[in-house]
């Protein structure tokens, strides 16, 4: 696209807004002061002022300090989401009149060309001309912790990420078009629904006032009777009828909302709002997703299977002496590296083959030996047993690779890699993710309480369900498929009650 073409073009959209990262500071004001019981407050401290004596409207201060409190909290967290929005400040670049250049993210426009590569973040929604072994992480779209390969001809959306490779993908949807921005529009959103103490304390207060009027009248009758002065008079009914209302009460709500928010921001928890406090008090299921939730992002080695005719404690040398001799090391390499399954050091590496998600292997030669790690359907010649118990270990949701010895000289670094053909299979190594450290503790916690905990998660329902259970989710039903979920009401809700995951679970089918 020509620099001229792409002017027209964003001069017909027009500049995309900036998005605003969370509710505004007026809508937090007005929401903390329009309720029910400041209403209540302001009708009889307007009503005191009229009436009555400045003096006795003190409880007008109550007033201000319940909007104080709500509001004080709620821009506090206010604050903190727009910082952590601050940390992102996306651009592009672009492709135009054959040149590269980056632009920002909002200058955009549909048919241009972006390059992505490693570590840049995918701004627009488009189709991929040209690639070179991309992987992108897909997690904040899809929850699927496994990178995605992606070459010529398939999409890519907005709000993944390049872990490996380089593409050029022309924009097909930029802004609120994009898959991104729909998907988080719902959630973008605000909401102040009244929680049940709430409403249950504006129905109170409106009784009381409903009941009082009998009783104002009463007292007006009798303060008129034994009272001279119209002043006097005026300011005994006022007091009289004010005192009905329950300020203690009010400010009570507000001071008790507000110390228990300020006790979970302690902890790490922003409450967009005061009542959220309550409403997670009376959560009886929690949906909680999968990678970065219950997981963090490393890998753990679970176990070493030999081959036949192999030991384990040697399996477990040639893995070990693998990770710690390799130049650079990803998640499954530093997994094995760091589980330390024999004491030995790294080695001098004569020459290797990187890993690729494309090719799914990766080989080493350390002078004296050749090692190859990588997909176990690359071992062909691996014995029965062993592959059985590959396909035994991925369909639980483990990571499963193979470790073989070749003979067969590395190809040269500037030539596309084959695999060796006298590949010698030496065992498998089983890894799964990593729990975060109080995982099982906080899951532990929430069902002593008496709360079910339902995993959501892209990735394989076995997956989901092998966290699930090393979480300690209770539930005998195995994983449910989000891609098969039955669609009549009643046995959905049977399904979903009864398993302890769903996977395969995208953002828009989580809304059903």
């Amino acid at each position: 696209m020509t620099d001229i073409e792409a002017a027209r073009r964003l001069e017909a959209r027009g500049e995309l807004a900036r998005r605003r990262s969370s509710r505004s500071y007026a809508s937090i004001v007005r929401a903390n002061t329009i309720t029910v019981p400041n209403g209540i407050l302001l009708f009889f401290g307007v009503l005191t002022i009229t009436l009555g004596s400045w003096r006795d409207a003190l409880f007008l201060g109550i007033l201000v300090a319940n909007i104080a409190i709500g509001s004080f909290q709620e821009v506090r967290s206010k604050r903190a989401l727009d910082r952590l929005a601050a940390l992102v400040a996306p651009e592009a670049v672009v492709v135009r009149d054959g040149v590269e250049r980056r632009v920002p993210v909002e200058q955009v426009v549909v048919g241009d060309l972006v390059r992505v590569a490693a570590g840049d973040q995918v701004v627009a929604d488009g189709t991929v001309t040209s690639a070179d072994g991309l992987a992108l992480d897909e997690a904040n779209l899809t929850g699927e912790s496994e990178s995605a390969v992606r070459g010529p001809g398939d999409p890519v959306w907005s709000g993944s990420f390049a872990v490996e490779g380089s593409a050029l993908f022309e924009a097909t949807a930029v802004g609120p078009d994009s898959r991104a921005e729909r998907l988080t529009a719902t959630a973008r959103a605000f909401r102040h629904p009244r929680s049940p103490l709430e409403r249950a304390n504006d129905r109170l207060l409106l009784w009381l006032i409903a009941l009082a009027v009998p009783l104002a009248i009463g007292l007006t009758v009798s303060v008129f009777a034994h009272h001279e002065s119209t002043n006097t008079r005026v300011q005994a009914v006022t007091a009289g009828i004010v005192n009905l209302v329950p300020e203690g009460l009010i400010l009570l709500i507000s001071v008790t909302a507000a110390v228990s928010a300020f006790k979970m921001a302690q902890r790490g928890v922003l409450a967009q709002q005061l009542n959220a406090i309550e409403s997670l008090a009376s959560v009886d299921i929690v949906c909680t997703d999968k990678t970065g939730t219950l997981t963090e992002p490393t890998l753990r080695v679970v176990g070493v299977v030999p081959a036949s005719g192999k030991d384990q404690t040697s399996v477990a040398r040639e893995l070990t002496s693998y990770a710690v001799s390799a130049p650079s090391r990803n998640l499954t390499l530093e997994a094995i590296a760091n589980a330390r399954l024999a004491d030995v050091e790294g080695r001098r590496v004569v020459a290797q083959v990187p890993f690729s998600s494309r090719r799914r292997w990766s080989a080493l030669d350390l002078g004296d030996e050749r090692l190859v790690l990588g997909a176990p359907d690359w071992f062909a010649n691996a014995d029965p047993a062993l592959n059985a118990r590959a396909r035994e270990e991925a369909s639980a949701g483990r990571r499963v690779l193979a470790l073989g010895r070749s003979e067969s000289l590395l190809p040269a670094a500037d030539s596309e890699p084959r695999f060796p053909g006298d590949v010698q299979t030496l065992g498998l190594v089983v890894l799964a993710e990593r729990l975060r450290a109080n995982a099982a503790e906080t899951v532990a916690f929430l069902i002593a309480q008496g709360v079910e905990l339902k995993v959501l998660s892209g990735d394989a329902p076995a997956t989901a369900g092998a966290i699930a259970h090393d979480a300690g989710v209770p539930g005998l039903a195995p994983a449910l498929d989000g891609e098969a979920l039955p669609t009549e009401p009643a046995a959905l809700r049977e399904a979903v009650l009864s398993a302890p995951a769903v996977g395969r679970i995208s953002p828009r089918a989580s809304g059903r």
